[in-house]
């Protein structure tokens, strides 16, 4: 049944969903709340997505469909924020559902009683795995309530629902970007929502997709777009948390997927990463840096693979620092080139008692590796873990050794 309070407007952007269309709108008619109104906003689907809500709205008037010629989940949502009549909104993509029957209901109590302009659901689930919306916010009581600029969270906004109210007057929507389109719309609500409550509940049900697979050289432009957005804004606002997890989400999360999908033709995808790059060294003050997509795309991987070869093959024996992904992708290569028979260890950081060998080579910790014999070793891990061992190893006074090249490295992982 209708009602005229309508506390909440969940809006759904779809786009040839109809594989699971049904269960996600029946998840929000399930909820204990019913004071609500459900905004599908048909992307132009040429699937049976269309059929199905029609279906489902003609058996209950809170279901109200929209359409538009597809132009991406960014305008399709903005389209429904402009239909909404909510007191707050949540948004909910369309393969997805929500889990707790009384998610909804919790969270607007909380921003009833707290007074606040934004809610967020302490948990989610990612294909069945339970998940922290944001883990340090763990130790918080259920609706207890914190403030953005402490934690800075750029993630998940489907997780969180905002009061109509903020939207409006601060005249917020969704980039037409085809990826990276809520980063940069949550960043801005919850920065302008300032103080948000967290409710111990899982609202969200995520079917995470194959990050790979949803990317072309379109999008990837669209993503880099959306991350200059953060940057910026982060820069703009001194919010020194988001920029530095917004670089790491470039430089990791995303730098494998920009170098894949660019091609001597993407002059834009150059171009949106010497912009991001102009970014980050005024952020850092005139320091020198160049990110990491820029730096794969530089890489010259022949005259690097040359270079290692003849530095081998003047030693006689070596060790692997790293048993993860990349040291995996190392060992590979060299058995390519049938040296593997030069390696005497693997060495890791920590390791316990138990004996450990990966293709009959002996893994040891490095408080166990004999210094005194001349066994060169070439570090094989990330950045990030760079600095932690070379430390390690200089305390030990161990001085031969090299540390491969991430960017080498990520390219021989990718070809697996």
């Amino acid at each position: 049944m209708m009602t005229d309070a309508i506390k909440i407007s969940i809006i759904i952007p779809v786009y040839n969903c109809g594989k699971y269309i049904e269960q996600c709108v029946k998840s929000v008619l399930f909820q204990t709340l019913k004071e609500i109104e459900i905004i599908c906003v048909d992307d132009g689907s040429n699937d049976a997505s269309l059929q199905i809500i029609s279906a489902l709205s003609s058996e209950d008037k809170r279901i109200i469909l929209l359409r538009q010629k597809n132009q991406g989940p960014g305008p399709a949502r903005n389209l429904g924020l402009k239909r909404a009549r909510g007191n707050y909104i949540a948004f909910l993509d369309a393969d997805d559902y929500y889990q707790d029957q009384d998610a909804l209901m919790k969270m607007y109590h909380a921003c009833e009683t707290q007074k606040v302009m934004a809610c967020m659901s302490s948990r989610w689930c990612a294909n069945g795995k339970f998940m922290d919306t944001e883990p340090l916010l763990r130790e918080r009581a259920e609706n207890d309530v914190f403030e953005y600029l402490a934690y800075q969270m750029d993630y998940a906004f489907t997780c969180y629902l905002f009061s109509k109210k903020l939207i409006v007057e601060n005249k917020l929507e969704f980039p037409s970007y085809q990826r990276f389109e809520d980063p940069p719309f949550l960043v801005k609500a919850l920065y302008q929502a300032g103080r948000i409550v967290k409710v111990d509940t899982c609202l969200y049900y995520y079917r995470v997709p194959v990050a790979s697979e949803r990317f072309s050289e379109r999008k990837t432009i669209d993503l880099l777009k959306g991350l200059m957005d953060n940057l910026s804004f982060a820069q703009e606002n001194h919010l020194n948390h988001l920029f530095k997890n917004t670089m790491c989400r470039l430089e990791y999360e995303y730098a494998d997927i920009i170098y894949k999908n660019i091609s001597p033709d993407s002059l834009e995808i150059l171009e949106l990463l010497v912009q991001i790059n102009h970014i980050v060294e005024r952020k850092m003050e005139g320091q020198g840096y160049v990110i990491r997509p820029l730096r794969l795309i530089l890489f010259n991987r022949k005259s690097y693979e040359d270079f290692l070869l003849q530095r081998i093959n003047k030693i006689k024996r070596l060790a692997i620092y790293g048993a993860g992904k990349l040291g995996h992708a190392f060992l590979a290569f060299l058995e390519n080139k049938d040296l593997i028979g030069k390696v005497d260890h693997i060495v890791v950081s920590g390791y316990g008692s138990n004996k450990l060998e990966i293709q009959g080579i002996p893994v040891i910790s490095l408080k166990d590796f004999p210094t005194e014999q001349e066994t060169f070793i070439f570090v094989t891990v990330g950045e990030t873990y760079q600095k932690e061992i070379t430390s390690l190893l200089e305390q030990k006074e161990y001085k031969d050794y090299y540390i491969v090249r991430e960017e080498f490295l990520h390219l021989l992982a990718e070809d697996g």
